[in-house]
């Protein structure tokens, strides 16, 4: 930090054609913009007028906020870059590579001149700002929500979630995994070899980030936590009954042991709930089992969708696997579309 110095925008209009690269309308000379000439490494680097104003350290000759930070060279950030003003923020310009563990933008205008390499995320909030990267992007998730971002070089990524703002500028070097959203040329025409309709693809997120809400995953970004869901740790499946304490996921261990799909937001399956309606049989049937279509059904013909399920002949293997399972199973007699089921199973009887 001790290299970092200030310039006009006029002398960095000069020497790196900010001007022609971003949208400055602010006066030449009464206008500061940062440089880090070379090389640099950081710890981080907050893209926020009134955070890179204090970050920098650098008294202002002008009482306008920094416009800018432009990098001379590679940039290396141990932690994250992230910008949080929606509205605006301060450009960024880095003539080399820049590598980090996350790199969020909102407002910012960002031009990263050669390859962008982070170990998580890249993620584009906001709409009034602009990512470009001229060369290879290579990051877990590549996020783009309304915020206009373009790779021109070769992208590598598990999971491209494109706002219908994501543009390539080489589909050829495209490696992604998983898609949710469109992809566009670099003149916003879809390419229809990239992207997808469905948000299947979602479901590689953590359930924490898949409604997809900004400040939490820029929140996660800055705490160092992958948007990837990790290893499968739900024991819905494999739980031993006679030790899962929540009823409710006894009975539903036993419908995925049984190779019954659960609903979700994307596939059709059953729903566990507590039973609120009068009882009637069998007695104290606390919960009721029933068949739920999809919140996002794919479209017929979706790449890697499941075969639509019979929700008659669901319901049937709903209640034959709880009954083989030992618990008191009725049709719900105000609703046959729903089983009424006991809180537990029923204990085996055991001779004299």
């Amino acid at each position: 930090m001790d290299r970092i110095r200030t310039v006009s925008l006029r002398e960095a209009d000069e020497a790196f054609g900010v001007r022609s690269l971003f949208h400055l309308d602010r006066p030449a000379d009464d206008t500061e913009v940062l440089v880090l000439p070379g090389d640099s490494a950081l710890e981080n680097l907050p893209l926020d007028f009134s955070h890179l104003d204090a970050w920098s350290g650098l008294t202002k000759a002008h009482p306008d906020m920094f416009l800018g930070l432009v990098v001379d060279g590679s940039l290396t950030v141990a932690d994250w870059i992230t910008n949080w003003e929606w509205d605006f923020g301060p450009f960024l310009l880095v003539r080399g590579d820049v590598r980090a563990r996350n790199f969020a933008t909102a407002g910012s205008e960002v031009v990263v001149e050669g390859d962008l390499e982070v170990t998580q995320t890249v993620a584009g909030v906001y709409n009034h700002g602009r990512t470009v990267v001229r060369g290879r992007t290579r990051a877990e998730v590549v996020l783009t929500a309304e915020h206009l971002t373009e790779f021109h070089g070769g992208l590598d990524a598990e999971l491209g979630i494109a706002g219908n703002f994501m543009r390539v500028g080489d589909p050829a070097g495209v490696r992604v995994a998983a898609w949710s959203g469109y992809v566009c040329d670099l003149r916003g025409n879809i390419l229809p070899d990239l992207g997808t309709r469905s948000t299947r693809a979602l479901r590689a997120l953590d359930p924490d980030f898949r409604e997809l809400d900004s400040r939490t995953i820029l929140k996660a970004m800055e705490a160092g936590r992958s948007l990837l869901a990790g290893p499968p740790t739900d024991t819905d499946a494999d739980t031993d009954t006679d030790t899962t304490d929540d009823p409710a996921d006894a009975i539903r261990h036993v419908l995925l042991q049984a190779g019954r799909r659960r609903h979700d937001r994307w596939d059709d399956g059953f729903v566990v709930g507590r039973n609120t309606a009068p009882v009637e049989a069998p007695s104290e049937a606390t919960f009721e089992v029933y068949f739920c279509e999809a919140d996002e059904p794919d479209e017929p013909g979706t790449p890697g969708a499941p075969e639509p399920l019979d929700p008659e002949a669901e319901l049937s293997r709903y209640a034959e696997a709880l009954s083989a399972a030992g618990y008191a199973v009725a049709v719900d007699p105000h609703d046959e579309d729903v089983l009424q089921v006991g809180s537990r199973p029923t204990p085996p009887e055991t001779g004299p």
